[in-house]
Parts: structure tokens; sequence; C-alpha cells
């Protein structure tokens, strides 16, 4: 009679999903539990058919946060078709607000996790992802310092050393940092925009949680050119939901607090922001400047068109998927010693202007 996996799982006391991770020699197995798996299999009698390759493509999941900016699913998008041309299987799983996809892939057998979340997700294999570049980081670039250098140890099949960010052995420390962005360059580079023609009484309006929004109200209270002006820069903070209405909101709160122009994350906000004020018979840019954080396609058609702080979306996805590669030893090109580094860059259009005097 034949023997079925699910019979083997039952004797070796572990998940269906643990003995197809044995069986295809995927995923994170402890040695113990393989060695249970493989007792059970010979005690059973089942034996695998020789006309089954072994572990013929590798699983990789490639995920955004979840409420994802429109460049991070950008970026998740150009990764998973690169890494689909190199014949791997990839898996799109939501994480950060909801680990149960996340975890139901790697019990599928992913090998790695490919993400533009910018913080540890703690994955028990190796998380390949963009992080921020900060001070410290700084002094570590060519030039500056000591480059930062890591290797990874083994998580599964196909997990090898890399040189690109900080990795480290065992749960919670599987990260690969492939690419660093410069959220405080690009922050500076939106002040000293607003500055040159103006303005000093800047705001931000930020999502109500997730990492980015953490990291844009850090930078915020660190660049702002009144930091040293004893002014309360958090009554120019406003923590909104990720949504029209909260920009709608925002904005006018902001233009209430005297704030001539804004700093905005998320294009949903973006174009709240501009609704509200036309509401109030505001105008854009005479009465508020406006500038966006990540570019879109609809921000050439917003009225008026918005200036944003772009990112460089090929180079953040060539970073992760070269990463990706190297990690997983399809590719033996050496990786950089310190990840490169991003700044957004200003695409100046006509959503900001000379502040009113």
């Amino acid at each position: 009679m034949k023997v079925t996996l699910d019979e083997v799982a039952a004797k070796a006391g572990v998940s269906l999903a643990t003995v197809s991770r044995v069986l295809g020699r995927r995923g994170a197995v402890a040695e113990s539990t393989r060695a249970k798996v493989l007792e059970a299999m010979s005690e059973l009698g089942y034996s695998r058919s020789t006309l089954l390759h072994d572990a013929p493509r590798r699983l990789v999941a490639v995920s955004a946060p979840g409420n994802p900016e429109h460049w991070q699913v950008q970026v998740c998008t150009r990764v998973a078709k690169a890494l689909q041309d190199h014949d791997l299987l990839v898996t799109r799983p939501l994480v950060e607000t909801d680990p149960e996809p996340l975890q139901t892939a790697i019990d599928a057998g992913a090998v790695a996790l490919v993400t533009t979340t910018m913080t540890s997700l703690n994955t028990e294999i190796p998380c390949i992802r963009v992080a921020e570049q900060s001070a410290t980081e700084e002094a570590d670039r060519p030039g500056t310092g000591v480059a930062v250098t890591a290797a990874a140890g083994a998580h599964g099949a196909g997990a090898a050393p890399t040189a690109s960010g900080v990795t480290g052995t065992g749960p919670g420390n599987a990260d690969v940092i492939a690419a660093r962005l410069d959220l405080g360059g690009g922050m500076t580079t939106a002040f000293e925009h607003l500055r040159a023609i103006g303005h000093r009484r800047i705001g931000l309006i930020c999502n109500d949680s997730g990492e980015l929004a953490v990291q844009l109200i850090r930078r915020f209270l660190a660049e702002h050119p009144a930091r040293n002006l004893g002014l309360n820069l958090e009554d120019w903070i406003s923590r909104v939901p990720k949504s029209f209405s909260g920009g709608s909101r925002a904005v006018l709160e902001l233009k209430d607090a005297t704030c001539t122009a804004v700093i905005v994350q998320s294009a949903l906000q973006l174009h709240g922001a501009l609704h509200g004020l036309r509401n109030r018979h505001l105008q854009v840019p005479r009465d508020m400047s406006v500038v966006g954080f990540g570019d879109s396609p609809t921000m050439k058609f917003t009225g008026p068109p918005a200036t944003v702080l772009g990112l460089d979306v090929e180079g953040l996805s060539n970073a992760l998927i070269d990463a990706t590669l190297q990690t997983l030893r399809i590719s033996t090109t050496g990786l950089p010693s310190v990840p490169p580094v991003f700044r957004p860059r200003l695409v100046a259009r006509t959503s900001t202007t000379a502040a009113r005097q």
C-alpha cells in the first residue's frame, strides 16, 4: 500500500509543510526535526520517485508592507518579474500588518523574503530589504569611516553569505540590507527648496502608523529649518490615516496652525489636501505650497501638478534583485561591502511657489 506524506508527518509528529521542506531540501528545518522525518520515512517504507527532480524551483516571497506607498508596489512588481525570469517561483504576501500570509509562505518552503518594508520582520529565512540611512551609517560610507560588512549564515537550502548590509544567524537576525534610503537627505532637499522660496513654517502630513511615517517624523524634527528657534514642531505634524479625507482634514489643520507649506507622505493624502484647500477657497501654491513624497503617474496631473521627492525605483529594484540572486547563490557577482544609498530627488512642478509676505 502506498505511504502518503500525511502518514509520514503524523509518524514524525510534524506538519505536512515541514515534511515537504525536508523532501525539497528548502527552508529552515532543525537537524533533529529532519532526522525524525527521515526516520519516519524509513520506518513506513516511504520512497520518493526517482523521476522527480530535487527542489527544481525555489520559492521566494516578494512583499510590500500593508497599505503600501506607490513606489513600494512599483519596486516589488519589478523585483518579482526579475526573479521569475531567473526561474524562481514568487509569492506576493502582504506583511507587517498581518504576519500570517508570510508564515504561510515560509511553511510552504519559501527560502527568502524580499521586501520594501523598512523594519526587521524577525524572519527565520533571509529578509532582503531596504533600510533608512542613519547618521551612524553615513559615517560608514567609503571615505568617511570603516565600511560595514557582515555575512549571513545558511538559512535553508540555497542561502549564502552576502556582502551587502548586516545579517546574522537565527530567527530575528536574518536581515540582508540591499539598499538604504536617505530620508534625511530627502527631507533636507525639500526644506532647502521651500526655504529658497521664502517658507519657514513648514508642516508634515504623514500616516498615523507604519515605519515610514515614524522615520519621516524623526527626520522632519531633526532637519526642520526652525528646529533651533524654540518652536514646538509637533504642532506642525499631522498624523492621519492614509486616505483622501485624512489629507483634506490635515492640510486645513496645518493652515490654521499658520503653516505656509506642507510635505505630504502619500499620494492619497496629497490629493485630499488639494481638495481640502479648494473647498476653503484657497489656492495652491498661492496660499499653501505642497510637496509630495514619492512620485507616481497621477502627480503630473494634480491641480496644479505636484512638486515631489521622487525615488529611484529602478535603482532600488536592481539593488534588491542583485542581493537576492547573490544570497541564493544564483549570481556570483560580488556586491559592494556597503549597500548603495538612494537619496530622494526633487522634481519641481507647480505646486510650490514663493511664500506670501
